[in-house]
């Protein structure tokens, strides 16, 4: 099935090449020679691949249940309801924005070291985490935004130092940041605090707009990086370090940046925002939201619930929280892995050479630390 997609996706664009492009050199382009250029370059096409959305899912239950369905029928409604938003969300993410566009997303967990022998499966590896911000404009670079749990975590007030790292290298003024509906990484107030607070630094851009794809339809760019990088890892038979997992991510793409987050680059990000009811102002619920925006020397969140509304202000921040104050402080000591997971990676590792071995010898280690193989922070 892939193989044919791919073809019929090649002669079609070999046949336009050849309508757009009539000059004798152009129509003298073969197809193989045109299909070679696509395999050298290590293009492919295929169709998304990603979970099937859970409300779908549930609505095509529900209309195979019944052979009719009244007019009022909620379900019907309300899957109705949820195919118009992720039809609008997908119309707006093909708008073009003005500044900076990137669509965020954090790549499946990924295990190091990768053995070839089988051992390595039963022993608790090192948690390695990419966020990645694949850019919408046209001729800019990717960014790969990459620590590992022995470095730090990934709740919320960690990705949100992710999402600060790309504003930093955004060099933009305005900066529009696609993602999906996960409360823990990418809607929450940790993560809207501390947008509020970077717009509102001497370096921090004029605006940062954060977009939500509908849930269960949030394909977009930053998926198909993930789809290289994880391609290039089934062919590299052996990872035995993290400094060879950045290599690896360089490599899978001329235009994607891998940036390495170290402890000074995480902060003690926290959720500032005021209760959600009081007597003058009402927060909006956050599974509601599909787009917020900050804006400098301001404290208000510019919000949406529906594309097509205009923005609703609100001042969802405590009274006396200060929006022009300085981060707050940063990490001075990595998070750490427990000396029996580090040890227990080293013996897998007991014919490797001591170069390699060196990474591991070195990660610091702290007792308290918790194995994010099985456990979320």
């Amino acid at each position: 099935m892939q193989c044919s997609f791919n073809v019929v996706c090649v002669t079609e664009m070999w046949k336009d090449f050849r309508t757009k492009h009539s000059s004798q050199s152009a129509t003298t382009v073969s197809y193989e020679l045109y299909r070679r250029v696509f395999e050298e370059e290590n293009i492919t096409f295929g169709q998304p691949s990603q979970d099937d959305c859970e409300i779908c899912t549930a609505f095509n239950r529900h209309h195979s249940d019944l052979t009719e369905h009244p007019p009022d029928c909620a379900i019907c409604a309300a899957s109705r309801e949820h195919l118009e938003r992720a039809k609008n969300a997908r119309h707006e993410y093909h708008k073009t924005n003005s500044g900076k566009t990137y669509a965020a997303d954090m790549q499946k967990i990924i295990l190091l070291p990768k053995l070839t022998t089988k051992q390595h499966f039963f022993v608790s590896r090192l948690v390695v985490f990419n966020e990645t911000f694949a850019c919408l404009n046209e001729g800019e670079n990717d960014i790969a935004v990459l620590w590992h749990e022995a470095i730090n975590g990934r709740n919320a007030a960690d990705v949100a130092a992710a999402y600060v790292k790309c504003l930093e290298l955004s060099n933009s003024p305005t900066v529009t940041i696609w993602a999906d509906n996960c409360c823990g990484q990418n809607k929450n107030w940790t993560l809207f605090t501390t947008m509020c607070l970077c717009v509102n630094q001497e370096w921090g851009p004029n605006e940062v707009t954060i977009k939500y794809l509908e849930k269960g339809h949030t394909y977009m760019k930053a998926d198909s990086i993930h789809g290289s990088i994880g391609k290039k890892l089934k062919k590299q038979a052996e990872i035995l370090t993290f400094p060879d997992f950045v290599d690896l991510v360089d490599s899978s793409s001329k235009f994607l940046k891998p940036v390495v987050l170290g402890t000074a680059d995480f902060y003690e990000f926290s959720a500032e925002n005021r209760t959600r009811k009081t007597k003058n102002v009402t927060l909006p619920l956050l599974t509601n939201i599909c787009s917020v925006t900050f804006k400098k020397d301001s404290r208000l969140m510019f919000f949406k619930t529906d594309f097509s509304q205009e923005d609703t202000a609100v001042d969802f921040l405590k009274p006396k929280f200060n929006v022009s104050s300085s981060f707050p402080s940063p990490h001075t000591k990595h998070r750490g892995i427990s000396s029996s997971k580090r040890d227990g990676i080293l013996q897998l590792l007991k014919e490797v050479p001591s170069t390699k071995k060196k990474f591991w010898l070195e990660l610091t280690t702290c007792e308290t630390s918790r194995d994010l193989v099985t456990n979320l922070e």
